[in-house]
């Protein structure tokens, strides 16, 4: 919970701060701890007292403390996605991104930035930003799992553009990525993101009751507040179009309330206002059915 609200009520300038001096700190302690270790492996071999073995005991201990450090260091940096995922404020999270291109200067760190970028873009509503940067990075070595955020990001950018067919041969490029691959976490991983394109598609052909199916089943695992924002704002769909008006109403408040600057807040609020009509009419008689209160 701690992890989860260390970046709220704070300006973009604040969050890369506080991430830079944490960064540097620990990028200090890995210099610092290398050069003990060249001092003292210069010393022993200039005075003899190390062998072959002594150096690779050496060599052994020094990757088992800096190690760690490392995996701090990359820890730091994917907490960042929690703007995202709990607090849901894509508009900051992209502009911590841009920012970040001048802390790192590692081409696979900048790269990790623009693919967190495009993310962002696309949960930001600017679908046409999104889908340049990530087609920008395609030919691009990256790892699997960042190839999926590339295909997810290209895949709902595609959909909200309402292009069918390219959105398709997206959802065929991660099947084959997924197929391909023999990494646990990418099959994990994969499988899930296929499982949600396969939900947004049946939704999107209006096959609500496949939609509604698909969606309980997936929902239980769901730990991110972005994923309860979005799968309330689909379901309201599914209210709506099955005239379940109370339940769709409470979806489309909760997405409201806790959906911060995603761009299916507005798709709610849009959705919300066309209820409203909807009610209004019903209440004066030009509607069919009764409206729950």
């Amino acid at each position: 919970m701690k992890a989860a609200m260390q970046y709220q009520n704070k300006t973009p300038e604040e969050i890369v701060r506080q991430h830079k001096k944490r960064l540097r700190a620990k990028q200090g302690l890995l210099i610092m701890i290398l050069l003990l270790y060249v001092i003292v492996g210069i010393r022993g071999i200039w005075w003899g007292d190390d062998g072959i073995a002594d150096v690779l005991l050496k060599l052994l201990i020094l990757f088992v403390i800096t190690y760690p450090i490392s995996i701090w260091i990359s820890r730091d940096f994917m907490l960042l996605n929690l703007i995202l995922s709990q607090d849901c404020d894509s508009v900051t999270y992209v502009q911590v991104m841009r920012l970040l291109e001048k802390v790192y200067k590692r081409k696979w760190s900048i790269r990790a930035i623009h693919i967190n970028e495009a993310a962002g873009l696309m949960w930001s509503g600017q679908f046409t930003d999104a889908l340049a940067l990530d087609e920008s990075l395609c030919n691009d070595k990256v790892s699997a799992n960042y190839q999926l955020v590339l295909l997810n990001t290209r895949f709902s950018c595609y959909k909200k553009m309402k292009d069918l067919e390219r959105a398709m041969q997206v959802r065929q490029e991660a099947d084959a990525l997924i197929s391909s691959s023999t990494k646990a976490s990418v099959q994990k991983t994969g499988q899930k993101m296929l499982k949600a394109m396969d939900a947004s598609l049946a939704l999107w052909r209006g096959e609500y009751e496949t939609f509604r199916r698909m969606e309980e089943a997936r929902s239980a695992g769901y730990t991110a507040k972005l994923q309860k924002v979005v799968s309330a704002v689909c379901l309201a769909d599914v209210d709506i179009a099955c005239n379940e008006l109370k339940n769709a109403r409470t979806h489309l408040e909760y997405a409201i309330r806790e959906g911060g600057t995603l761009y299916v807040v507005e798709d709610a609020r849009r959705m919300l206002a066309e209820l409203a009509q909807k009610e209004r009419m019903e209440g004066t008689g030009h509607g069919d059915g009764t409206v729950e209160n």
